[in-house]
């Protein structure tokens, strides 16, 4: 078992240190039989060191990974990333919460609240998820330019993203993520405020 952690761990380093600027499909799809062999929630645990962009990327360029999790697979690969990073080191492109980004952004559900209703994460956790939350809430969102890059070539095609998106809120668990930027903030502030509550109390 050690020895199948440190390969996963050489692989992920080699493939971060050789990225191209260019075809991510293409390049993380060479190593893609290597990377079936080992778990999603480890892959991403262990690549939490690296940046948000560059993680995102890869999971953009892996669908194979992914594409068929159900949400149950998901709070196991948020459960992976926990302990979340501590809030003085939390940033943009931060990793410690790229499953949040991910399912938010490109799969457009609720991975706030899912994360929420988790009953086994830590309420520190839960809070400085929502920290995050509110301090990244514009990058939550796709642009012109992401949908774009959506094409099959560059990154997975929409069709695939939709296809997994629509599987996991067929479980009736999680929902859509149907806020705008605004109304996100909102959302985050009302449960921050609750937290602040309960810790009161």
């Amino acid at each position: 078992m050690k020895n199948k952690q440190r390969d996963m761990m050489n692989l992920l380093n080699r493939m971060y240190e050789d990225e191209p600027y260019f075809s991510p499909v293409d390049y993380f799809n060479q190593s893609i039989n290597e990377l079936k062999k080992y778990n999603i929630a480890k892959i991403l645990a262990d690549q939490a060191k690296f940046t948000c962009q560059y993680v995102l990327n890869f999971i953009l360029s892996t669908p194979l990974l992914w594409m068929n999790k159900s949400v149950k697979d998901w709070v196991i690969i948020m459960s992976a990333l926990n302990p979340r990073p501590k809030q003085f080191k939390i940033d943009i492109d931060d990793a410690g919460y790229i499953d949040i980004h991910f399912m938010c952004k490109y799969m457009r559900v609720n991975a706030i609240e899912l994360f929420l209703q988790q009953e086994k994460f830590s309420n520190e956790d839960k809070e400085k998820l929502l920290l995050y939350s509110n301090k990244v809430a514009v990058d939550l969102f796709m642009d012109e330019l992401d949908i774009e890059f959506l094409d099959g070539e560059i990154f997975v095609h929409r069709d695939q993203i939709e296809i997994a998106r629509l599987n996991l809120i067929s479980s009736g668990i999680i929902n859509q993520l149907k806020y705008t930027q605004d109304e996100l903030r909102e959302y985050i502030q009302k449960e921050l405020k609750a937290f602040s509550i309960l810790e009161e109390s």
